[in-house]
């Protein structure tokens, strides 16, 4: 039974959600996919639970791409191919990415002598845990033949089902991590006099921070600081010892994203020394750049899309503060990242990313799916046989 590209996509989508698997522990994913590029006698390469996968000959080369990962959360879909793993879900829409971009393989290697030049597909792991998966699989990508392009889209619950939307330029906004740690001299709470209270620099912290992105920069140029983890103390009469934080910082320029972590530096070692405290930061977490869609190509991928599929199923976004690793392939290719809408018929709003209720419609991947093909059939030039 030949299975059209669509059918194929949900098959695979609806495995790879019941079968979920986390940051680097892709095992099964990998080998899914595997077997399935075997089958249908696709070459590739493994690079730990990665894949590349490659279709067609010569230089001319076009990469898409798809994520494999899921998230730790407890799926409450109700859905009948719901998660097998207790605790793991695709609520991301990773399943659907690597649906859509499992089944265009095989639709291109059945046309592959039509192929005018070579479609590398990238299968990622890791795209939800740093350094991420991206970084990984990007030296491998560039190896000869370097792709000219790439292409990848990310499910959107804020658009309707198969509506895609498009940014030129920033599109979604540095990610990076704030981890520190303030430690002064525990003692009673009683005699405060007798210690150097890592709890009262903290909040003195936390304040400034806000004061980074409301007095420091440009009001114009978006940008957020978060502090969403304080832990310190066990006990109500106890000052600590140590204060340990986290946070994320996002903004849609990458010399501010640099600067607010320089401003970070300079004044919280002064802060907490008010308070007889110091303070530690972990330099050494890998975060991601601006996703900076290449300008020429967006406007060439919009006008496509409108072409097939009417100008009403085409939408022109804001910035999303949301943090996409896709951003460091865009680094070294041009290329462009889109979103997808999958909010079902007849629902005004759905539940968001990362929740334990996230079902997008299925039926959006039949757009998602043509605009893939289109991509690749632009920058190869492909031919009708």
């Amino acid at each position: 039974m030949n299975l059209s590209v669509y059918e194929l996509a949900v098959e695979f989508r609806r495995h790879f959600h019941r079968w979920p698997e986390i940051s680097t522990q892709e095992t099964d994913t990998r080998d899914y996919i595997c077997s399935v590029l075997e089958q249908h006698g696709i070459n590739f390469q493994v690079y730990g639970t990665g894949i590349i996968a490659q279709i067609g000959h010569g230089e001319k080369c076009v990469a898409i791409r798809g994520e494999m990962d899921a998230l730790k959360v407890k799926e409450e879909t109700g859905l009948p191919y719901s998660s097998a793993h207790e605790g793991v879900m695709h609520a991301c829409g990773h399943d659907m990415h690597l649906g859509m971009v499992l089944a265009v393989a095989v639709a291109l290697k059945r046309e592959e002598h039509c192929l005018k030049g070579t479609v590398k597909v990238v299968f990622q792991p890791s795209e939800e845990k740093r350094p991420g998966g991206a970084r990984l699989l990007l030296p491998e990508l560039l190896k000869v033949p370097r792709p000219q392009a790439i292409f990848a889209q990310h499910v959107y619950p804020g658009l309707k089902s198969g509506v895609l939307g498009f940014r030129p330029g920033a599109f979604f906004a540095s990610s990076d991590n704030i981890i520190f740690s303030v430690d002064g001299k525990g003692t009673h709470a009683a005699m405060p006099q007798n210690g150097s209270d890592p709890i009262l620099a903290t909040v003195c912290l936390v304040q400034f921070y806000q004061t980074l992105v409301t007095k420091f920069r440009s009001p114009l140029t978006p940008a957020v600081v978060s502090v969403t983890s304080i832990h310190g103390g066990t006990a109500n009469n106890v000052i600590p010892d140590r204060v340990e934080v986290l946070g994320t910082v996002r903004t849609h320029d990458n010399a501010l994203r640099d600067r607010i972590f320089e401003w970070m530096d300079e004044k919280s070692e002064a802060i907490c020394a008010l308070y007889g405290c110091e303070y530690h930061r972990n330099k050494a977490a890998d975060g991601l750049p601006v996703l900076m869609n290449d300008g020429k190509l967006t406007g060439e991928v919009r006008r496509i899309a409108a072409e097939c599929l009417g100008e009403e199923q085409v939408v022109d976004m804001e910035p999303l503060m949301l943090g996409e690793d896709f951003a460091i392939y865009l680094q070294e290719i041009p290329g462009v990242m889109w979103v997808l809408g999958v909010c079902p018929p007849g629902q005004e709003v759905m539940p968001p990313l990362h929740s334990p209720k996230f079902a997008p419609d299925e039926k959006a991947m039949e757009n998602g799916i043509r605009m893939l093909m289109k991509c690749i059939e632009m920058v190869l030039e492909k031919e009708t046989c």
